[in-house]
């Protein structure tokens, strides 16, 4: 497969990018609490540098100690931060990469609990959904001050080595709420009608190309619609596009929607479309001469080259790609895409770990954020390391410890490589999950695992075997719950549902509304198997992060029923007895599915512990204790690594 258009460079403003891959902005949290940068942060980048990536565009910085959306952003207001911003440009620039720095406000979508105790600020006084605080209304002073400060970040960023500036537009923080009637309800000379809510824009790009000068490549990040009541449509975008490149900006990077509301995610989950902006950014096309990088749900050279081909953009944004895989464009360019670790937009720990106040990790590549803790360069004494279980977590120890020189063998129970995660695979929106056995499966063999299938570990297998160390991956078994009446009916675990085992017709009854119990509802309705209820007992479902909002929309459409505060009393031949609203009811059910839950499969760990040192023997994944394939992944990578 050719990709002629992916490896030719090009130019912003006279900056020539070796290729068109390009990495966008993405929050790491990686940096020191005063914005400053550390190890770990040019460690990751360094990564996508040396993996082939042709610009990269930093994580947005603040232009004073307060204006950031998490305690670990990155700023740059000061002179004193110059020195070490260089170091990071000039580690970069080794690999013939560019770096871009993205400069923002985060305006509303912040809180004062990760600003410095500051009240959020906004072009007017209206909160979000997500962060609540009411905003303090910007006057026209403060503005002004604002503006000043873009300009000088943007000259510090010039001095520290960046090759090009993005200004932050999109996503709802301060400028897009400037922008947008969504957020901007001001009657002086920064609202009302496009032309003034424009004015905060046009006075940054002249206070930042004052400091910067006309050769300086000068971008602008904006969401081609905000998917809102009163936000933006594409219409008035395609007006406001013209107009910046009118006043100067060299290239646009285009994105859609606005965080903090239920618009089409502006973080693509796999509930959204594959190249999800490519019939808008057509239209950006047609509107303006500048270049353009479109984002957004692209996770595969073949679609990056196909919407090239068709003249929709000049460079491609594969943010979480380049997490799953920093490697992707070399890859790429050896033809080793059978090779690539696709991301699989999950978003478990890109965004899960943000959002708990931790920094930023990934599924399928737990390299994220132990760049520097786990260095592959030197090569420990080798051993002979014994895996049990060839799930996510088994085979992510195996590989790390045969990539680290030692001789590794793998035990896997059944007939295939997967454990739990093959399942997981099978619900609606959920098709890229394959992609990780995929990769698991043939770094097994590239590193030379040598896998035993339907080999059931016993005690004495282990203790002949002989291993230096021994990795317990075991992985869990689902809960069978005691309710009464169970022992006399049928009922089927979810993962044989999901699988093909126990195929089911008619009236269905889903017992459990969590990630498993609303995945297999939604595979159910999906192949229009019959009537689906959700039972769950708590106040709502959880579909896991970030996917219960289109859960629910799926759910409406396929016409599932979720009943939820429902506690089951009884099963029988009737159906399901349940407690709601404190009334008791019996749902007729043809079928019974249950997703209760799961407990460690740790019996054998147990009894291994009692025969083996504490140095010798450890547990990962589910195997500890039933959690989730971030974990196991993570962890299965820690064991191998240390082995």
């Amino acid at each position: 497969m050719e990709f002629d258009k992916l490896f030719t460079p090009f130019q912003i403003n006279g900056c020539e990018i070796k290729n068109r891959f390009v990495v966008p902005a993405m929050v790491t949290n990686f940096c020191t609490s005063d914005g400053n940068i550390t190890d770990q942060f040019i460690a990751y980048h360094e990564a996508k540098a040396k993996g082939g990536f042709g610009l990269i565009i930093t994580e947005d910085f603040g232009v004073n100690p307060n204006g950031i959306g998490y305690k670990n952003c990155i700023r740059l207001y000061d002179e004193k931060q110059v020195a070490r911003n260089k170091e990071f440009t000039d580690k970069i620039h080794q690999y013939g990469t560019k770096l871009f720095a993205q400069i923002f406000h985060p305006g509303r979508q912040t809180n004062s609990s990760v600003n410095g105790g500051i009240q959020p600020v906004a072009a007017s006084k209206i909160p979000d959904s997500f962060n609540r605080e009411i905003p303090h209304e910007l006057t026209i002073p403060e503005i002004k001050t604002i503006v000043n400060q873009f300009g000088k970040t943007a000259g510090l960023m010039k001095a520290a080595g960046y090759d090009g500036i993005e200004l932050h537009l999109a996503h709802g923080y301060l400028l897009a709420g400037f922008l947008s009637l969504r957020q901007n309800r001001r009657t002086d000379d920064y609202g009302g009608c496009l032309s003034n809510r424009l004015r905060i824009v046009h006075e940054i790009y002249q206070a930042m190309r004052k400091t910067v000068g006309p050769d300086f490549p000068i971008t602008a990040r904006i969401s081609l619609t905000e998917g809102t009541v009163d936000g933006r449509k594409l219409p008035e975008t395609l007006a406001i596009v013209k107009d910046l490149e009118k006043t100067g900006f060299d290239a646009l990077n285009l994105s859609n929607g606005e965080y903090t509301s239920y618009a089409d995610a502006v973080i693509s989950s796999a509930f959204t479309p594959r190249g999800n902006n490519e019939a808008d950014a057509k239209e950006v096309r047609k509107t303006v001469n500048i270049p353009l990088i479109v984002a957004n749900g692209i996770n595969d050279p073949v679609l990056a080259e196909s919407l090239l081909d068709q003249n929709v953009c000049d460079f491609i944004g594969m943010a979480r790609a380049s997490l799953a895989d920093p490697e992707l464009p070399n890859k790429t360019k050896a033809g080793n895409l059978n090779q690539i670790d696709y991301c699989i937009r999950c978003l478990q720990g890109c965004e899960g770990g943000l959002l708990k106040g931790s920094h930023i990790s990934c599924l399928v590549n737990p390299m994220i954020g132990n760049e520097t803790k786990y260095p592959f360069a030197t090569k420990p004494k080798p051993k002979k390391v014994l895996v049990i279980g060839g799930g996510p977590a088994g085979m992510e120890a195996a590989i790390t410890a045969a990539r680290r020189g030692h001789d590794v063998t793998l035990w896997e129970k059944t007939n295939e490589l997967g454990g739990e995660f093959i399942p997981a695979t099978y619900p609606p929106a959920k098709g890229e999950y394959v992609n990780l056995l995929v990769f698991l499966r043939k770094q097994l063999a590239i590193r030379q695992v040598h896998v035993e299938l339907q080999h059931q570990a016993s005690v004495e297998d282990v203790m002949a075997f002989n291993a230096d160390k021994v990795i317990m991956a075991t992985g869990s078994d689902p809960n069978f719950p005691h309710i009464p009446g169970i022992e006399n009916v049928p009922v089927h675990f979810a993962r044989d549902v999901l699988v093909g085992k126990d195929p089911l017709e008619g009236e269905l009854v889903v017992i459990g509304g969590g990630e498993v119990g609303t995945e297999t509802a939604a595979y159910l309705a999906d192949a229009e198997r019959g009537h689906v209820t959700v039972i769950e007992m708590t106040r709502d479902i959880n579909a896991g992060l970030m996917r219960t909002v289109d859960t629910k929309r799926f759910f409406r459409d396929h016409e599932v029923t979720v009943m939820t505060d429902a506690t089951v009393q009884s099963l029988s031949i009737k159906g399901v007895t349940v407690r709601i609203n404190d009334e008791t009811r019996t749902i007729s059910a043809d079928g019974i599915v249950l997703a209760t839950g799961y407990h460690s499969d740790n019996q054998l760990y147990k009894t291994l512990s009692e025969r083996l040192p504490e140095s010798q023997l450890v547990a990962v994944g589910d195997t500890v204790e039933a959690t989730n394939a971030l974990v196991a992944t993570q962890t299965g990578f820690a064991a191998g690594y240390s082995a």
